[in-house]
């Protein structure tokens, strides 16, 4: 794909049983269930349990937006690997239908589908990202949509954004 894309199966693996013991505390305690983590493609399931349900016995909007963003950002890194960092930008979000059962992330990008969403960050450094991510109730409902707008930086550009 890119130059800068050298991962291999193992890094996957290896992606897949670290990420519950990422630098966020709260994704980590999430008890998210990677199911697949390979080159442009994650799913994972968000069990619900009482950590994740609100006052009404459904799944907590809260649960839902950092199940959506956690993944994303995992997306994001098993796409372009450590070329670029995203940092989230805006979001919009749109709650659909109350959740009462696991949650279900499955997301993919086609080859020229990564290649055209980091298109300005590779020109120029640093750039919007756009990324569209649907969440399913597992008997296939659809529950949540959310557009994120990630700013993509290249490896090199995020010490001048964090200096």
């Amino acid at each position: 794909m890119r130059k800068g894309l050298e991962m291999n199966p193992q890094d996957f693996e290896e992606r897949k049983k670290n990420f519950p013991n990422g630098p966020i505390e709260y994704v980590n305690k999430a008890n998210i269930e990677i199911e697949i983590m390979e080159e442009r493609h994650v799913r994972a399931i968000l069990p619900v349990d009482p950590l994740h349900l609100n006052h009404v016995g459904t799944v907590y909007a809260g649960s839902m937006f950092v199940f959506a963003e956690a993944l994303g950002g995992s997306l994001f890194t098993c796409t372009y690997g450590d070329e670029y960092i995203p940092v989230l930008k805006a979001v919009e979000v749109h709650y659909l239908k109350p959740a009462t059962s696991d949650l279900v992330f499955d997301l993919s990008l086609t080859e020229q589908e990564a290649e055209e969403k980091i298109a300005l960050a590779a020109e120029r450094g640093r750039g919007d990202y756009f990324l569209d991510i649907p969440l399913y109730d597992k008997s296939g409902v659809h529950v949540f949509d959310a557009q994120f707008n990630y700013y993509a930086f290249s490896a090199d550009k995020i010490k001048e954004f964090t200096a």
